[in-house]
């Protein structure tokens, strides 16, 4: 899929294969009956046992698998099975497909062999048996452990290429860091945490020799201090946030407080609060809360500890609570009661209840402190089998069935021409791979289906994520069902651009389709869905349809609530601007920082303060409201800030990389300059010309 030439092959031949790093291929044939066996022992057939023997016996422990037989797909029940033996990813070609050797030097841009004269090896790939175009191989997870997160490689065109840089995999709100080893684990854990608190970024990693285990695509790993590993998250929003650590201490006590320092090491460097376990404990995900809880030595839930940076301004917005959850301040005062079904045949209120009757095997367990620990996931059915429903999916009396939706079949492909309608993102560069013909498929969106409708699914991006695959969220987890006329969508797996990396982990996945802003014209929703688990989808009345439209996601999770591709400010060098503070306070915004180009009027009861901001520190607000235009379907604040003045918005992640060179007082109507400042950055130099807050009292009008 995605090629524009039909590439030069040859048949498959294994003494020029050309093996991946990390890869085992294992080449089978058909046999009797159907059944695969070995070439080299024909009158053999294989279970999945045999299989896995083979595997064991040819390759590493950490190697993923890759199946070099024709039509791989018809036997995707015995695979699924060797992937859950070896407790690892296997790939095989689809049905239709033939394993051929390509010939050509280049395809996508790499160099798949030396060519035939030249007797090199060369890389496999499934090909099309009818129209003899490239076919991505299919990755079948360990079914216990089966996600919609991308494996350790990647399929781009028909060939697996392996990933470079540190391993990573997505959280609602962080990341997940990972080695060879635990990658599937991993994969699996991540991909069951549901978003917490808009404050809050997790990062799960593993703790290691007094530091914090990073591993590599490569298959290497190291331990990484507290300034590294911050160093490593510079993507992500931290400064001024809540960051958890999902990790588990060590038992050393030595290397319990070498890591407590690293952690300290770490808030310093962020401007985080940095959220861990206490020593010597761990923290657990609790299933179905989708949440994540710790625990002492002991296995008891206790509070979270807070490592906070010396410079913090006021207490942290979130709250541990004894149960071992880590939850807002304001929610905590909400009080919300809740009926609990337990049946669906209503009881009869005059018999009493039996005190001698056994307890309800469906009830969940107890999540309360020092209860036992919540159950794990649990295992997917038995491909071509009819699935349990799961947790979270039981039929509740006026709730509609929740019944198997198979994934949405690939639509065509076609090359855009360069001059094409643009896309929205600033980064999509045009003669992208489009969708030939209209298809569906589902976008995750929160529970308010009717409002994501309507007025928008929220997102701080200019462009949508849709999946083929209803797996694509979680039990609990809701859909919208869209159909996607010609042109509207753009292959992941297919992308001729160089991405942010805030999401590159959705490279080469193929069942993933970019939705950009500008060609929402041509999504438009049909329906709504739960998410049961399993592929399970129980429909949701009264959705609306209508244009897919995108609105912009809150300003704790953006800056300002605009979106992430935003025109900056200073375009290259250093700049000076200008901020206004009030005099008596106990800091800097939490969110954001208005600026001005030049000197504003003068304010009573304000400072002014003149700063040096590096290039690309701030948004360029008139910019990006011009930049937005003509995305008629895409909603978000830079036209109302534009227009109420705002100029420049500094977010609360550079304000330490932003200088402080002078400051002003008001005097006699006129800005008069304070001798005394002391050049630094803001956070610190602000400290030092506020006023300490006075006794509650009338608050000053907002600059």
């Amino acid at each position: 899929m995605g090629i524009d030439r039909l590439p030069a092959t040859r048949r498959f031949d294994p003494r020029r294969h050309r093996r991946v790093a990390g890869l085992f291929d294992l080449w089978l044939a058909p046999g009797p009956e159907g059944r695969l066996v070995v070439p080299t022992d024909p009158g053999r057939s294989l279970d999945a046992r045999g299989v896995a023997d083979l595997v064991r016996r040819g390759g590493e422990a950490a190697d993923d698998v890759r199946i070099l037989t024709d039509d791989g797909a018809r036997h995707t029940d015995l695979f699924t099975e060797v992937a859950g033996l070896l407790g690892h990813d296997v790939l095989i070609s689809p049905e239709g497909s033939d394993i051929r050797h390509i010939t050509a030097r280049k395809l996508g841009g790499g160099d798949p062999g030396d060519g035939p004269d030249g007797g090199g090896p060369l890389h496999a790939l499934p090909l099309d048996r009818v129209t003899r175009r490239p076919m991505d191989w299919i990755v079948l997870q360990p079914p216990d452990l089966a996600t919609p997160l991308p494996g350790w490689f990647a399929v781009d065109e028909g060939l697996v290429r392996p990933r470079t840089g540190v391993v990573g995999l997505p959280l609602p709100a962080g990341l997940a860091l990972a080695t060879r080893a635990d990658f599937v684990a991993r994969r699996a854990t991540a991909h069951r945490l549901g978003g917490g608190s808009e404050d809050l970024v997790t990062v799960a990693v593993t703790a290691r020799s007094g530091g914090f285990l990073v591993g590599n695509y490569s298959g290497t790993q190291e331990v990484h201090s507290g300034g590294q590993l911050a160093a490593l998250l510079g993507d992500l929003p931290l400064y001024g946030a809540d960051l958890r650590l999902w990790l588990t201490w060590p038992s050393d006590v030595g290397e319990q407080a070498k890591l407590a320092e690293q952690a300290a090491e770490l808030a310093e460097t962020t401007g985080a609060t940095v959220w861990t376990p206490p020593a010597g404990g761990r923290a657990e995900l609790i299933d179905h809360q989708r949440d994540l809880r710790a625990l002492d030595p002991a296995g008891a839930a206790v509070p979270w500890q807070a490592h906070r940076p010396r410079y913090a301004d006021g207490p942290s917005t979130l709250a541990a609570t004894p149960d071992g959850r880590l939850v807002s301040r304001l929610a905590r005062q909400r009080i919300v009661v809740a009926p609990v079904a337990t049946s669906t045949t209503p009881a009869d209120p005059t018999t009493p209840a039996d005190p001698t009757a056994p307890a309800d095997p469906t009830a969940g367990p107890d999540t309360g402190a020092g209860g036992p620990a919540a159950a794990g996931p649990s295992p997917a059915p038995a491909p071509g089998a009819e699935p349990d429903p799961g947790p979270g999916s039981e039929q509740v009396a006026g709730e509609p069935v929740a019944v198997l939706v198979p994934a949405v079949p690939r639509p065509p492909l076609v090359a855009e021409r360069r001059r094409a309608p643009a896309y929205g993102p600033p980064w999509l560069r045009g003669g992208q791979q489009v969708n030939a013909a209209e298809f569906e498929a589902f976008v995750p969106a929160p529970a308010d289906l009717t409002r994501s409708a309507t007025e928008g699914v929220p997102s701080a991006e200019l462009f949508l994520v849709a999946s083929l695959d209803p797996r694509s969220a979680p039990a609990g987890g809701h859909l919208l069902r869209i159909r996607v006329g010609p042109g509207g969508a753009v292959p992941m797996a297919a992308l001729r651009s160089h991405v942010p990396a805030r999401f590159q982990y959705l490279l080469g996945t193929p069942d993933t389709y970019l939705l950009p802003a500008a060609r929402l014209d041509r999504v438009h929703v049909v329906g709504g869905f739960r998410s049961a688990g399993f592929g399970r989808l129980a429909p949701v009345d009264g959705v609306p349809g209508g244009p897919l439209r995108i609105r912009g996601t809150s300003a704790a999770r953006s800056v300002a609530g605009l979106p992430n591709d935003v025109r900056r400010w200073p375009g290259f060098g250093t700049r000076r601007a200008y901020a206004l503070l009030p005099a008596r306070s106990r800091g800097l915004p939490r969110g954001w920082l208005r600026l001005y180009r030049r000197p504003p009027a003068v304010r009573p009861d304000r400072l002014l303060v003149e700063v040096r901001v590096p290039r690309g520190r701030t948004v360029d607000v008139g910019a990006t409201a011009a930049m937005l235009t003509g995305l008629d379907l895409v909603r978000t604040r830079a036209d109302r800030l534009h227009r109420a003045g705002v100029q420049l918005v500094l977010g609360r992640r550079f304000y330490d990389r932003v200088r402080v060179h002078r400051a002003y007082r008001p005097s006699a109507g006129a800005w008069q300059r304070i001798p005394e400042v002391v050049p630094g950055p803001l956070p610190a130099a602000v400290g030092g010309l506020q006023s300490p807050t006075p006794a509650p009292g009338p608050a000053p009008a907002p600059s």
